[in-house]
């Protein structure tokens, strides 16, 4: 399965992250953001990429490997702890703190922030870009297998905790962690154009956590997938499954 992660890479740019830049990236899963972030910030530059599943570790440090990316350190931890032990983290400030689809998953992500932007030198870059599901599904002609599989997913998340309104919440989450909120942006993302994991591969990809919420059993997800194989065939329908919000603030300047 391939992602394309244009729209994190122009969300990130457009923020200002540049070359040369200093990243604190939050919950790097498999790497993907960890990559991109590495090729934005250049040799030059640094990651510290955290996440807490040392599954999550394991694939990022192999990831780098595979792509000789040696400007990127990559730490096991529990984002609800206190960070400011870690010496990857009690350097020089960073100039930016960073991530996606991980604020949601937060039990209190003002906390989070809050704590990490004691690692960043005043004036340095906030960006993370979130999942929302607050508009959609969206689409005009019926497409009732991809909707099925978007009420399951739905409450999939829900049944994990997390929040599917966190894009709408980016704004006042940064103010309330104490940052200045700069900008919000968000895109849809439409099934089948190349910028998401296609609904039949992700349903198979999140099956275990469906079952184990007791949202479907695996024969029921076995045909939903092959219903959704067959309606993704058809080229001209647009369905929008989620909005991607991206928004940015600045740690305040010390006057």
């Amino acid at each position: 399965m391939k992602r394309d992660n244009t729209m994190t890479k122009r969300y990130f740019a457009d923020a200002g992250m540049a070359e040369g830049m200093r990243v604190i990236e939050l919950g790097c899963g498999g790497g993907e953001v960890t990559q991109l972030l590495a090729e934005l910030v250049g040799p030059s530059g640094r990651v510290v990429a955290i996440d807490r599943d040392p599954k999550a570790v394991a694939a990022t440090r192999e990831r780098m490997n595979e792509h000789a990316i040696e400007h990127v350190r990559v730490v096991s931890a529990d984002l609800s702890d206190d960070l400011s032990g870690f010496d990857d983290l009690r350097s020089d400030p960073f100039d930016a703190l960073a991530g996606r689809r991980v604020l949601m998953y937060l039990p209190d992500p003002v906390e989070v922030l809050r704590r990490c932007s004691r690692s960043l030198r005043g004036g340095a870059l906030v960006v993370f870009e979130e999942t929302d599901t607050v508009m959609v599904p969206a689409r005009v002609s019926p497409m009732a297998a991809h909707d099925r599989a978007a009420e399951w997913l739905q409450k999939m998340l829900v049944a994990e905790g997390a929040n599917t309104a966190m894009g709408f919440g980016l704004p006042s989450t940064f103010v309330q962690a104490g940052l200045q909120f700069e900008r919000i942006r968000a895109e849809a993302v439409i099934q089948g154009q190349g910028t998401q994991y296609p609904l039949p591969e992700l349903l198979k990809l999140v099956q275990a956590r469906v079952i184990s919420a007791g949202i479907a059993t695996q024969d029921e997800v076995d045909a939903l997938a092959a219903r959704l194989v067959v309606e993704s065939a058809d080229p001209t329908a647009v369905y929008v499954s989620e909005m991607s919000f991206c928004a940015w603030a600045y740690k305040p300047k010390v006057r």
